[in-house]
């Protein structure tokens, strides 16, 4: 399977990912935090040796958290997102009726159509969310049918 456990070797292609789609600003120190917390969830995509993908989601029972998730620009629409989304919310204990939370740019439509196809529903907009005044449109999914129990507690290589 080429999804794996993120590690500190991985940062600078996830970073390199990042700085392509211009999305985000984390850096190299956040990624250390947040693949050593505990609650973390942080994978990669990786074919032939290259990272094509990362998702990094907070495990927090009923309010988990999908914090980011990006695939390399050349690789998008070949299903890499969606098995990456999919790693995360099957972690997801569904007779506990967890349900996982994310914020997206409002005007951000190709990522809001990912997460609606993906079983998302908007629930909200938080108004100039963002540092340049954007809004941020509210994502949840919850009491997913749609997840495949056999993934839940995967071990990654």
């Amino acid at each position: 399977m080429p999804i794996r456990q993120m590690n500190s070797a991985d940062i600078p292609a996830v970073l390199k990912i990042q700085g392509e789609l211009s999305f985000q600003d984390w850096n190299e120190r956040q990624y250390e935090i947040e693949i050593k917390a505990p609650y973390t969830y942080a994978v990669v995509y990786e074919n032939e040796g290259a990272i094509l993908g990362y998702a990094v989601f907070h495990l927090l029972g009923a309010d988990s958290e999908l914090l980011s998730i990006a695939v390399k620009d050349t690789e998008q629409r070949s299903g890499i997102g969606g098995k990456l989304l999919q790693s995360g919310l099957s972690q997801l204990d569904l007779e506990k009726n967890d349900c996982c939370f994310l914020e997206v740019r409002e005007n951000n439509l190709k990522a809001r159509r990912f997460y609606e196809k993906h079983g998302f529903t908007l629930f909200g907009i938080r108004k100039r969310y963002y540092a340049d005044g954007e809004n941020a449109a509210l994502y949840r999914t919850e009491n997913r049918s749609d997840i495949d129990p056999s993934q839940k507690g995967v071990q990654l290589v």
